[in-house]
């Protein structure tokens, strides 16, 4: 099989240019270092139940056990930990909560215990509700990032963005992997992405668990914490906000906030789509190309899982599920 080329080296763009590598398929990759990126800032919290609902993801088990096999592998290689499960702290803030916890505590590996207001407290952590303690998951995406640019440039992989050429016919197909950019895309902009903007504090503060209620605080690498996210659609490119700030700062209501200090404030744009389900497939039009985008807050949980469904299309002809398929959203499709 010729080479393919991969455009976009977020996190999307990493999984599947190495997973091409390991399945023996050669790669090139490039990269805009495109401002805003999303997998730039991310704090890589993968967690289990989502919502205020506390929903199980659908193929959450199915993800973890790609993601678990992938990062095995590249942390032989790296010597370090990239991806490992973490306990945290679900904050309740209802009954309907702590009821729908003690269902997933006789079905769910993942909900470990509860805690009441009374030994929550002796965490630090405020909630009269009290909270589950959560098997979670976290990848350090931005050091998988580096280790994984490191390895493309050794292996000669790494191609300038002057150096790109579409009908280049030593390459089998070209896969567009470049988060939010993906808007301007003419080959692709025609599907329903949906991009959101997220913001991030890094804070210094007392020693606690990691813990969320709809807003999480978790450890960052510097013995420091992170926060967040917001999420809006709109002046995506605006940066960090003082409005963006504050609503953090006002969710952290489980925390002695008083006792926290910024240290840095971050934003990025998420790729999501209409549906909230990611976008793969071929184009209809022109065979070689293809898109592997809209993964949206779930990224950490869900490119991993994708990206072998893709290489199976890929390289096997192994059809996609429908409902990440781009087919269908082919109503939209003018013939571009």
């Amino acid at each position: 099989m010729k080479p393919v080329l991969v455009v976009g080296h977020g996190l999307a763009g990493a999984i599947l240019a190495q997973s091409l590598l390991m399945r023996g398929i050669m790669v090139h990759c490039v990269d805009a270092g495109i401002k805003h990126s999303a997998s730039s800032v991310a704090a890589g919290l993968i967690n289990p139940f989502i919502g205020p609902k506390l929903n199980i993801p659908e193929q959450f088990n199915e993800c973890i056990k790609a993601n678990l096999l992938f990062f095995q592998k590249w942390e032989v290689e790296a010597g370090e930990k990239l991806f490992h499960s973490e306990h945290l702290l679900r904050v309740f803030t209802s009954q309907k909560q702590v009821s729908k916890w003690m269902e997933l505590s006789e079905s769910s590996d993942y909900a470990l215990s509860f805690l009441d207001e009374e030994k929550l407290d002796k965490c630090g952590i405020s909630g009269k509700w009290g909270a589950g303690k959560t098997k979670a998951y976290r990848l350090h995406i931005q050091r998988f990032l580096s280790l994984s640019k490191e390895k493309l440039i050794s292996m000669n992989c790494w191609q300038s963005v002057d150096d790109v050429d579409l009908k280049d016919k030593s390459v089998s197909a070209i896969i567009f992997a470049e988060g939010f950019n993906v808007i301007e895309n003419p080959f692709f902009n025609w599907l329903p992405f949906a991009p959101a903007q997220g913001e991030i504090l890094e804070l210094g503060g007392p020693v606690l668990p990691s813990a969320s209620n709809g807003t999480w605080l978790i450890p960052s690498a510097d013995s420091n914490y992170l926060t967040g996210s917001t999420w809006k659609h709109s002046d995506l490119k605006s940066g960090p906000t003082i409005k963006g700030k504050e609503e953090i700062f006002r969710n952290l209501n489980f925390v002695p906030i008083e006792m926290f200090k910024e240290i840095n404030h971050f934003s990025g744009i998420r790729s999501g789509t209409k549906d909230r389900n990611p976008i793969l497939g071929k184009h209809p039009k022109h065979k070689n190309l293809f898109i592997f985008n809209g993964f949206g807050s779930r990224g950490s949980t869900t490119i991993m899982l994708n990206a072998n469904r893709l290489i199976n299309l890929l390289e096997l002809e192994i059809e996609l599920p429908e409902k990440v398929s781009l087919r269908r959203f082919m109503e939209y499709y003018k013939g571009t």
